[in-house]
Formats: structure tokens, C-alpha cells, sequence
């Protein structure tokens, strides 16, 4: 099957405009200055830290940022297209609020009131890969998983994007763990993706959920039928798409405290030199422990220390309005 032609830089274009609008990511969401050492594997990443207040690293603020995210991450986009278009026209946000309270409880109801916590995580990637890498959501597993006979277990978040340094379409699959160690997360990330990928059932039938669910509402024709033309696992022959196991890693920093009581002007720049220091010993640790996996594995890592993950946890659940043990 002939895969119609597009142009390169129209299919960036149009896939960069599915991203939803993340406004306000910078304020949030800091990256550190980091380099990562250039061993020839295919192992990238960046480390970034929350915004500081003056009282330390702002976990609310973080809070609110991330829950913004609930609707896109949790919602099809053509349909929070056509509800948001028809409430602005109509100029009542009554369907916009119901839209919200759905995504909530569809988080909280997939996720369990126990387990939401450390779901904070999936949602950091979500905005992560949307706001920095631009690479919308392919495939809204939220929304499938109210079909209780349909199986979406696999990797926590599914993108897209095109990379004009490849030449070529990159899905990213998606990792989040939230550990109070970071060799514990990386390790668990590994672990995770060493399964995948010796596990072809799991393989297959991640890429048949993709195949019939992709959401790309709001794509011109021409891009939405090259799209399944290329990622169609049918197709013969198969079409080049690489793949890029992308991680999200949380874990506890004790930096935060090293910098307690530092006037406010200049805490984050403080933490910044810390943190530094600690990227330079994370980076070769990340890896050493991604050498177990094939040299052809393509890993990208979003590594974000936090004051303290149980309490991250609790803030977030309790923005959700559940409990968590």
C-alpha cells in the first residue's frame, strides 16, 4: 500500500497544532542548563525543577498547573473541541465546567481513590511531551477505559510528533514513575520497558489500540490520511516510525533543603548550582541502568526532583477531592 505523500515541515506544522494550550508552562516548570554525555547511545533527557515561592519550591501552584491538564489528558480532543466552540458561541461556561467534573471523575473512577497520588505523575508527562517536546496525545487511553471489555494496559501515554533531525515520525511511549529514590524510578522504568518490549502480545496489541483510536480531530485530510497510512500495523510493507521510550522520573531531593532560608531573589538560582551537581552524577547513573535494554532503544527522561513525594502526593490527591492511603 502507497502511503500519500505530504510535505515534512505541513506535517510538523499540523501535528504541533494539536497540542493543547499549555500557557503558563514556563512559569512552572523550570529546565536546568545540562549537557548529557555524548557515549553514542541513544539515551537523552532534561532535568527540570518545580517554580519557587517564597517559601521554597511551590508545590500548590505546581498543583493547579498540572490539574489544568485534566481535560485534555483525560477527554477526546474532537469532543472538547465541539463542546468549548459551542459554549463560547452560546456564552455559557455550564458545559465547560461539566466537561471538567467529567475528566475528574474519570481520572479519579480509572485510577482509583487510592492510587491518584501517584498518578500525578502520567499527568506531568502528558504536559511534559505536549508543552516541550510538542508531541500531542495520539491515543486518549482515559476516555477507552470507560469501555470495560477493552484491555489498555501498556505504556502510560502515547505521542506523536515529527522530528525533522530523523527526518521521520516519532511515537513516544510513555513512562511516569514517582519513587522516593531516583535508582528506584529509573530502575522501575527500565523494568517496565525491558517487559514491553520482550512481551510482542503486549507489542501488538498496544499498536492495534493505536491503529483504531487514534484521536486526530482537527488534523487537515491530507495529514489525517498519511497519518494512518504510516502507522497502520497492517500495512505492507510497514512504514519507518521510530520509537522513543520517554520517562517521566519523580523522586525525593534533599537539595530543597540545602537551600532553605535563601532570600527569594535568590533561592532558585542557588538551587540551580545544587541541583546541578546532582544532574552530574544522575545523568551516568540513568545510563548505566538503561544498558540493559537493547543499544537500538531510543530513552529520553524528564528527571524532576521533589521536596517530598508523599506530600506531593497527598496535595494533589487532595485536589482531586479523594484520599489516598
Amino acid at each position: 500500500m502507497s502511503v500519500p505523500a505530504i510535505s515534512p515541515s505541513v506535517l510538523q506544522t499540523a501535528l504541533e497544532a494539536l497540542c493543547s494550550d499549555h500557557s503558563g508552562f514556563d512559569d512552572h516548570f523550570r529546565r536546568l542548563p545540562f549537557a548529557w554525555p555524548a557515549d553514542g547511545s541513544l539515551v537523552n533527557g532534561d532535568f527540570l525543577h518545580p517554580l519557587f515561592g517564597a517559601d521554597g519550591a511551590d508545590m500548590d501552584a505546581l498543583v493547579e498547573h498540572i490539574y489544568r491538564s485534566l481535560i485534555p489528558f483525560c477527554l477526546p480532543r474532537g469532543e472538547v473541541k465541539k463542546v468549548t466552540k459551542a459554549a463560547l458561541a452560546a456564552g455559557d461556561i455550564h458545559p465547560i465546567i461539566a466537561l471538567a467534573d467529567r475528566a475528574r471523575e474519570l481520572f479519579v473512577r480509572t485510577r482509583g481513590a487510592t492510587t491518584a497520588g501517584g498518578e500525578a505523575g502520567e499527568l506531568i508527562l502528558f504536559l511534559l511531551l505536549e508543552a516541550l517536546i510538542k508531541a500531542p496525545l495520539l491515543v486518549s487511553k482515559m476516555s477507552l477505559k470507560t469501555n470495560s471489555n477493552m484491555n489498555v494496559h501498556g505504556r502510560d501515554g502515547i505521542h506523536l510528533r515529527y522530528c525533522p533531525s530523523l527526518n521521520g515520525l516519532v511515537l513516544h511511549l510513555g513512562e511516569s514513575k514517582l519513587h522516593k529514590g531516583l535508582a528506584a524510578a529509573v530502575d522501575d522504568a527500565v523494568s517496565s520497558i525491558e517487559q514491553y518490549l520482550g512481551d510482542r502480545a503486549l507489542r501488538r496489541r498496544e499498536f492495534d489500540i493505536i491503529n483504531g483510536n487514534m484521536d486526530l480531530s482537527g488534523l487537515d485530510a491530507e495529514s489525517e490520511q498519511h497519518l494512518r497510512a504510516v502507522l497502520n500495523p497492517y500495512a505492507s510493507p510497514p512504514s519507518p516510525v521510530h520509537r522513543t521510550h520517554t520517562c517521566f522520573i519523580g523522586f525525593e531531593y534533599g537539595g530543597y533543603a540545602k537551600v532553605a532560608g535563601i532570600d527569594s531573589t535568590k533561592v532558585e538560582a542557588e538551587f540551580q548550582r545544587v541541583y546541578a551537581r546532582r544532574a552530574q552524577t544522575a545523568a551516568p547513573l540513568i545510563l548505566e541502568k538503561s544498558a540493559k535494554l537493547p543499544a537500538t532503544t531510543r530513552l529520553h527522561f524528564f528527571v524532576m526532583p521533589f521536596p517530598d513525594v508523599d506530600s506531593f502526593r497527598t496535595t494533589f490527591s487532595q485536589k482531586l477531592g479523594v484520599q489516598i492511603d
